[in-house]
């Protein structure tokens, strides 16, 4: 090594020294360098396709719908029948009673009980007519009347099967002087079937048998016939 190396290196070594102290101190005290997390998403899957994708929807379905029934409704009722005497005693003149023929008004409170079961308290008036003739051919009808309270019982909502019976008090009235006019307890029992397709309305047929406890004559009679029943 020459004198001016020699030289040299002595004046650049504690410079280099610094520097190398200096740098290693910095890369020391440093952290290191991280790149920032960056997430990429891609567009949802697309949803299922529908039950009937690979086959004919299902049909809608279609309910029927009732309108509910009342709880309580105003029953007027009108009956118009036949009438057919039973057992009746003969008359000292030999009067001889037929048919006839009769109506009745009836006032009540239908109630329901449950789905497909009413009960109707009621009262009303009925007249029965009864024609009869003597020996001589004079005509001496018998008229009967009668104020009445009772109930019916029916099943069903469209077919109404029905039970019924009333008491109360009843007249007898005839044109024969055999037969003075009498009263007494009154009373009937039947069965009828009614209809009803239309709301608050019902129509059917009857049978009943009726008698009224007019001494010492008791006229008794099956009747037969129709009626109607309007919801109010």
């Amino acid at each position: 090594m020459t004198r001016f190396q020699t030289w040299a290196f002595r004046r650049t070594a504690p410079i280099l020294g610094t520097a190398f102290v200096a740098a290693t101190t910095v890369l020391s005290l440093s952290r290191p360098a991280c790149a920032q997390r960056i997430y990429v998403y891609g567009p949802p899957p697309p949803p299922p396709p529908p039950p009937y994708y690979y086959y004919p929807p299902p049909r809608p379905r279609y309910y029927y719908y009732e309108p509910p029934e009342e709880q309580y409704e105003f029953a007027l009722g009108a009956d118009l029948e036949g009438a057919i005497p039973l057992n009746l005693p003969t008359v000292g003149d030999g009067n001889d009673v037929q048919g006839g023929g009769g109506f009745k008004i009836r006032l009540g409170e239908r109630i329901r009980l449950r789905p497909g079961l009413h009960i109707t308290p009621e009262g009303g008036f009925a007249y029965d007519h009864l024609f009869a003739n003597d020996d001589l051919g004079n005509a001496h009808s018998w008229d009967m009347e009668r104020l009445m309270a009772g109930a019916r019982l029916s099943f069903g909502r469209f077919v109404l099967p029905t039970i019924y019976g009333h008491v109360g008090f009843g007249w007898r009235g005839t044109g024969d002087p055999y037969v003075p006019p009498a009263n007494g307890f009154a009373y009937d029992i039947g069965g009828a079937l009614d209809f009803r397709f239309v709301p608050r309305f019902d129509f059917g047929v009857h049978i009943e048998y009726a008698s009224v406890d007019a001494q010492p004559y008791v006229p008794k009679w099956l009747a037969i016939g129709a009626h109607i029943d309007l919801g109010l």
